[in-house]
């Protein structure tokens, strides 16, 4: 049984949330958004992919 067992329910729900992050990225470039906008929106992907690593680490 993996370690973030007790952990998992919320480490899938902000799987997800980061998935809706992925995608909304994907319309901003779509739809010619200002670069920084995009910028700010993939740092707070890779911010909020990085939690998730750290639950996976901290057991």
């Amino acid at each position: 049984m993996p370690g973030y067992q007790e952990q998992r329910d919320g480490v899938l729900r902000h799987l997800r949330l980061i998935e809706g992050q992925v995608r909304g990225v994907q319309r901003m470039v779509e739809e010619d958004t200002y670069r920084i906008d995009i910028l700010t929106q993939t740092s707070a992907t890779r911010a909020a992919l990085r939690s998730v690593a750290l639950v996976m680490l901290d057991e």
